[in-house]
């Protein structure tokens, strides 16, 4: 098997700068998660506050969802051109704006305007940081670091509930957008200060000059033997304005199609689970706002310590398949992928696993709601499913970043709009099949249909690598095309 090497190293930042960029970048990629699911226990009082319906106050979260899903591609094709920095603080600060707004909204129109803001704001910092991890970590390493970017976007859903909830009871409603405004305003500073540019085509590895933080921008300025700089690669980068469509053109590729779908339904379900919870521990067990709240934190552990283990777990089978390729350690490090490295039986060596357990789980799911069991053995199973389904999620996370590498932020687009379109139909569709067949039946349905998608699997692990290797082919062959031309 062979293998790609350099002498220069992947990455020009140490282990402890690795630490810090994935740590800011983890904490400002739970913006989004959090933004939507905080706001949920508020949503009555929002209504009789502004005298309105409770379908019209429901749509404020369906546009959020749309927006969600949408707005990464424009914003991810941006971070893979002009640079993962600018496009941060952009992003943070159209958030920081909205919160504002939102915090002072005085109509429910000026509300359901602002959420869209919102989440046009927020939604995109889980692609550019996903592109950051990209940049800065070798695909031997990069299973830890999107183990622990993913632990505080898995976190969002669960923590947000309970801070709502909490604030709602105890304050009013707009101190949700108060308190967001502030974790906004903290993360600009820690992005403007801390944050380098990665993006590679500007920065290489990380050891060249490109959209510096104040202090490089100082140092660059006292440096008398340094003062030359190259800035004609990088305002034609500004000039060229990306193509906002392109994250949605790589879901055109049959592999990366397949990867994400499977991913994505997974989720979906996941979704089911988070939805249905209030209604359900409300009617079965007589639980109030705050203790429904208190509920979603065991699902959150349970994410929490499935993306650091999985983390650890993607690193080892990628190891084992080194060993048995014959690649030394030395060469791993290139950060390089060689055409015949078999990536899709690296990643997915484990993760069967984890989709069978969410399987199994969510049929018993279902029938032990339906008989009324007692409250620990649903909150149980939803620990199960949530390691679960954030080990999948960081599994297929990693193997679209290996497969397009410098564009991690673009992949993730594509990854977060198909997780979002069907994570949209699921909270739709979860409360009506309910009433319509029982949650014994409902959840049936759902393990049964996660269970058919197991087809996918072969099919990637069969067709993947060489969807790979002709679509590698079909852009040497390009990029040699357009060589000739300028030459």
């Amino acid at each position: 098997m062979s293998t790609v090497s350099t002498d220069e190293p992947y990455s020009a930042f140490s282990g402890w700068q690795k630490v810090v960029l994935v740590t800011i970048t983890a904490t400002c990629g739970m913006l989004s998660p959090l933004s939507a699911n905080i706001y949920f226990p508020a949503l009555t009082a929002i209504q009789l506050d502004f005298g309105t319906t409770t379908e019209l106050i429901n749509l404020t979260v369906t546009v959020y969802m749309i927006f969600q899903g949408v707005s990464p591609a424009f914003w991810g094709s941006l971070a893979d051109v002009w640079g993962r920095r600018p496009v941060y603080l952009g992003t943070i600060l159209v958030y920081i704006g909205t919160c504002i707004g939102l915090a002072l909204a005085p109509s429910y129109a000026a509300l359901l305007v602002l959420r869209m803001l919102q989440a046009f704001g927020s939604s995109s910092v889980v692609a550019i940081g996903a592109g950051v991890v990209g940049d800065i970590a070798t695909p031997a390493e990069r299973g830890t670091y999107f183990g622990v970017f993913s632990c505080a976007q898995m976190l969002g859903p669960v923590i947000g509930p309970v801070l709502g909830g909490i604030i709602a009871e105890l304050l009013t409603w707009r101190w949700i957008f108060w308190l967001l405004l502030i974790i906004g305003g903290v993360l600009f500073v820690a992005v403007l200060l801390f944050l380098p540019e990665t993006l590679r085509s500007l920065v290489g590895n990380g050891s060249g000059y490109a959209n510096p933080t104040p202090i490089q921008w100082l140092k660059r300025k006292l440096d008398k033997s340094n003062q030359e700089l190259s800035t004609v690669d990088r305002s034609r980068k500004l000039l060229k304005f990306p193509n906002p469509v392109r994250p949605m053109l790589y879901l055109l590729q049959p592999d990366v199609f397949v990867a994400l779908l499977f991913n994505a339904l997974h989720y979906a379900v996941y979704y089911c689970y988070l939805t249905s919870t209030p209604s359900l521990f409300a009617s079965l067990y007589q639980l109030n706002e705050l203790q429904v709240g208190l509920c979603f934190l065991v699902p959150g552990l349970g994410c929490v310590i499935g993306s650091l283990c999985e983390g650890r777990i993607l690193d080892h089978d990628f190891r084992v398949i080194m060993r048995k390729g014959g690649i030394s350690d030395s060469q791993k490090n290139s950060g390089k992928l060689a055409l015949d490295f078999p990536i899709f039986k690296a990643r997915l060596r484990t993760a069967w696993i984890h989709a069978m357990l969410i399987q199994v789980v969510t049929i018993i799911y279902g029938w032990c709601l339906y008989i009324d069991v007692h409250l620990a053995v649903p909150l149980v199973l939803q620990f199960i499913v949530g390691f679960c389904v954030t080990s999948l999620f960081n599994v297929f996370q990693t193997l679209a970043v290996d497969l397009f590498p410098g564009k991690g932020a673009s992949i993730t687009a594509s990854n977060n709009f198909i997780r979002c379109l069907l994570g949209a139909a699921a909270t739709v569709a979860i409360e009506p099949g309910i009433q319509s067949v029982n949650v014994g039946w409902m959840y049936t349905i759902l393990g049964l249909l996660l269970v058919v998608s197991n087809s996918l699997f072969p099919v990637l692990l069969k067709f993947g690598p060489r969807w790979r290797k002709n679509r590698m082919d079909r852009e040497t062959a390009e990029k040699n095309v357009k060589d000739n031309e300028s030459s």
